[in-house]
């Protein structure tokens, strides 16, 4: 079955590449910004097989299947997980296993991957890190829970000689020499928050709508996507005009959606003219919905007293919020295309060729005016986890 996965998304990615716009981003000549490519998840690489390619490989022969095994070459990676909590951190790994076992078939390896999860415990995170070292991991990807902690364990890895990835998270901008990864894949979280908003002023302007008070809830400041994005939200109002309204912020703890919600509560209460808000994940909407409930905010698109809302991310709950009409705007995260960049990115430095050093991937752009038919055609991750 592996195998006749590869095939099909040997052919799927051809196109999938060639529809991968790259620009350069703002680091310089060493980064580079992937659009959305035209498959959202796994499930369109194996809607658009066909099925004559899938009946040929079932039919080889056993004997010759276990010819190709013998020839490949071993590899060992490890995958160092922050946390298990959130739908998207399991698309994170499980997305990464499938298609590190597609760039292997097609390369000749057998790989195996060890897989931690640190459950939100920065010690842990150190500590697994080093067990994948001490376990004979070529290549080490991490998801880091604090992006200055993690620059320690960074130099830790490239002392025993072995690549490390970061992956979904970008250590701090302070790292130097040993503590600056090899490849950094993830979100282009500055330009999620970005096109989000800017999106929101459209529909704002649309609906006849000024922006008076906007309200922001911060994502972990131990995450640098969270300050990423908080740089998107300044940029967009900078470009929209509205530099000079009122913003009001509120703490969201390590990305904890109560936390979240207990904190926005006294700010909805003190602020009740605010009329549009920014959320740096939509994981957090749990947590909003409750706090604008109880305050009496919590109203859709075209009805009276609506808050303009966006958010990052198209959790499950956030792609919910876009259909019902109570969330205006988002940009997901583009599990999938993390994985596919990560896994190239890994084999290829193994194979010692070069890499952009960073590649951030932008996700789907999406409104509540477009969310149907963005639905209709892309498979979108959270669709993929929607029972997490």
């Amino acid at each position: 079955m592996k195998r006749t996965l590869a095939i099909i998304l040997a052919l799927v990615m051809i196109f999938a590449l060639c529809a991968c716009g790259q620009q350069q981003a703002a680091g310089g000549s060493n980064q580079s910004t992937s659009q959305q490519g035209s498959a959202g998840s796994p499930k369109q690489d194996i809607a658009e097989a066909p099925a004559e390619e899938a009946a040929t490989e079932e039919a080889a022969p056993a004997e010759e299947a276990a010819d190709a095994e013998a020839e490949l070459k071993p590899v060992k990676m490890g995958l160092a997980m922050q946390s298990l909590q959130a739908a998207a951190f399991h698309a994170w790994a499980d997305y990464l296993q499938y298609r590190l076992d597609y760039e292997a078939e097609q390369r000749g390896y057998k790989v195996e991957l060890i897989t931690t999860n640190a459950a939100d415990d920065v010690t842990k995170q150190a500590n697994d890190i080093r067990d994948l070292i001490a376990a004979g991991c070529e290549v080490i990807f991490c998801p880091c829970l604090d992006s200055q902690a993690i620059l320690q364990s960074v130099k830790e890895v490239h002392d025993a000689g072995i690549i490390y990835v970061s992956y979904c998270r970008e250590v701090s901008h302070d790292a130097t020499g040993d503590q600056v990864p090899d490849l950094t894949v993830n979100f282009a979280s500055e330009e999620q928050a970005y096109v989000g908003m800017m999106d929101l002023w459209e529909i704002m302007k649309a609906d006849g709508v000024e922006p008076v008070k906007l309200i922001d809830c911060y994502g972990d400041k131990t995450d640098e996507n969270a300050h990423n994005r908080e740089a998107g939200l300044q940029r967009a109002l900078k470009d929209g005009g509205y530099e000079g309204i009122p913003i009001v912020e509120v703490e969201c703890g390590h990305w904890e959606p109560d936390v979240c919600g207990q904190n926005l509560a006294p700010v909805l209460a003190a602020n009740p003219d605010a009329n549009c808000m920014y959320s740096s994940s939509d994981f957090l909407n749990s947590g909003i919905q409750k706090a604008m409930e109880d305050a009496g905010m919590w109203h859709k698109r075209g009805e009276e007293g609506h808050v303009y809302f966006s958010a990052s991310d198209m959790y499950p709950l956030g792609i919910q919020h876009l259909r019902e009409g109570y969330m205006d705007t988002a940009v997901d995260q583009g599990c999938y295309n993390f994985a596919v960049h990560a896994a190239a990115g890994a084999f290829d430095l193994l194979e010692g060729k070069e890499v952009e050093q960073v590649q951030l991937v932008l996700g789907t752009q999406s409104t509540n005016d477009n969310i149907e038919e963005i639905l209709a055609t892309i498979p979108l991750w959270g669709n993929d986890y929607a029972d997490y």
